[in-house]
């Protein structure tokens, strides 16, 4: 009768358990933090796969507008190896990728011949720029206010593209993922390397 007990106690909790990480938003929360701290220990690969086809040209068409007001064209940044992502302020699993995309840059942003651009599609972009600022970000956020061309165009986000200097989609990914891994580094300045 106690050995009864005690299994049922004990699945008791392990159904408690389940339920708190799969039906509690503190605990999706917290089950996606874990999966992207295995991702970066190369532990497990990323839930959706990239795509690193290098046969895609990138289209630098349009203009978006930065956090001062000013107009930025795509073009400004050909010849660099660009990382692009596109997320908004209200979004769970944006918001969840920044600190590992502000550890990158943080590591990046002296070199030259990388670009980062976070294009926030927030309707108001001051949600965008009061949620950068109150994280405490540095990396550079523009606006969507136009819209996005064929290249970045995106029914979800996060979505997250690397052009080479060359002009060639290298990486694509449509989702969640920890990006500051020496694998990633790697990618991003073995590019910039080859436009020197």
């Amino acid at each position: 009768m106690l050995k009864n007990k005690i299994l049922f106690s004990l699945l008791a909790v392990l159904f408690l358990g389940i339920a708190f990480f799969y039906f509690t938003e503190k605990g999706k929360h917290i089950k996606r933090r874990v999966r992207l701290e295995l991702v970066g220990m190369n532990v497990i690969g990323p839930k959706n796969e990239p795509k690193t086809d290098t046969e895609t040209e990138f289209d630098y068409a349009g203009t978006f507008m930065d956090m001062e007001g000013n107009r930025v064209s795509l073009n400004q940044f050909k010849g660099k190896t660009l990382f692009i992502n596109i997320w908004a302020s209200w979004c769970g699993p944006c918001r969840i990728e920044m600190p590992y995309i502000h550890s990158l840059y943080g590591k990046l942003k002296d070199t030259t011949d990388i670009a980062f651009l976070m294009i926030a599609t927030d309707e108001d972009f001051n949600k965008s720029k009061n949620f950068i600022q109150d994280k405490g970000y540095t990396f550079p956020i523009y606006h969507a206010d136009e819209g996005l061309n064929s290249s970045l165009f995106t029914k979800a986000i996060p979505t997250t593209v690397v052009v080479s200097p060359e002009g060639k989609v290298i990486y694509y990914l449509n989702g969640t993922n920890n990006f500051d891994t020496d694998q990633f580094r790697d990618l991003l300045t073995s590019g910039s390397q080859t436009a020197r």
